[in-house]
């Protein structure tokens, strides 16, 4: 097994990247695997981009590598972030733009603008990333951002949270919709992505949902960039309070096991709070608990051997 850069990910406003730095060296002393850090940007772009400079200069001494991810999708942050190919980023990841309608052809309509726009960047050699996300935003299925990927000359990266969301809220609606495209804008949206969007809802016939699992999502896209968490909301139907940490549970160990199937360059870590909030302590113990699961495959393909 060829072992992934693991990296966690952080807020651009928190300060304790000492306590952070210590962490990271210890584990990759104990497990032997590469470790890195991703900050998830919020705020002022210039004031991110600063921090950025300062967080690479110190991460530099000790080999370890920095990625970006940018929630949201303003052009002028993204084309100011592409100017930082100097420092030597692990990727820029971004999500799709967000429709403000509930229909198939607005939804069609929000992902050409995304490929769109992403296709017009001057990527400068860096390995500039779309991820999935979660409905009105563009992307949330491995069909559609495949388009996008392929009409913005972008990476994927995929989000086994959002997926996971995706894939439940598809069912639920599509089941209590009995759904078949009822137009011509349905149709093309179903013929181009598999889905179509009815009343703010993604929905799928009936038959369709046979094949919308995970383990398919993520052989069709085929990518090997991935956020993981420990939220498995969407499978228990409880409300969510915050991202729950990744432990020794079936869930987790199924989770973590797939994802190492798909032979993966990097996996981040994420865990965040509903209110955007995070906790530092949630996301180093996950962290531990994924190289502990990554040091058990490892064991297991070598006795198989």
């Amino acid at each position: 097994m060829i072992k992934p850069l693991i990296l966690i990910s952080i807020p651009s406003e928190i300060e304790a990247y000492k306590v952070i730095l210590a962490k990271l060296l210890a584990y990759r002393e104990k497990y032997h695997i590469p470790l890195g850090i991703e900050i998830c940007l919020s705020g002022s772009i210039q004031e991110s981009v600063q921090k950025i400079r300062l967080v690479k200069r110190v991460l530099n001494k000790y080999n370890i590598p920095l990625a970006i991810y940018l929630p949201v999708l303003p052009e002028r942050d993204l084309e100011e972030l592409l100017c930082l190919n100097y420092l030597k980023l692990e990727y820029i990841v971004t999500q799709g733009l967000t429709s403000n309608n509930d229909k198939s052809g607005d939804y069609m309509d929000i992902c050409n603008k995304t490929a769109s726009m992403l296709s017009s960047m001057n990527k400068q050699g860096i390995e500039l990333l779309i991820k999935n996300s979660v409905y009105p935003a563009a992307g949330i299925l491995s069909s559609d951002l495949l388009k996008i990927s392929r009409d913005s000359n972008c990476g994927i990266l995929i989000d086994s949270e959002s997926l996971l969301h995706t894939i439940s809220a598809v069912r639920n609606w599509s089941r209590s919709k009995k759904a078949s495209p009822s137009d011509e804008e349905d149709k093309e949206c179903f013929q181009q992505y598999g889905f179509f969007v009815h009343s703010g809802r993604v929905l799928c016939p009936l038959k369709s949902l046979k094949t919308l699992t995970l383990e398919n999502q993520l052989i069709w896209a085929n990518t090997d960039r991935y956020h993981i968490s420990g939220s498995n909301t969407v499978i228990t139907e409880k409300s969510m309070i915050k991202q729950s940490e990744i432990q020794y549970t079936p869930f987790h160990r199924y989770l973590a096991s797939t994802i190492l199937k798909m032979n993966p360059k990097s996996i981040t870590v994420k865990s965040y709070c509903s209110d955007g909030t995070h906790d530092l302590d949630i996301t180093l113990r996950s962290l531990r608990t994924l190289l502990n699961s990554i040091t058990d495959e490892q064991i297991k393909e070598v006795q198989n051997d």
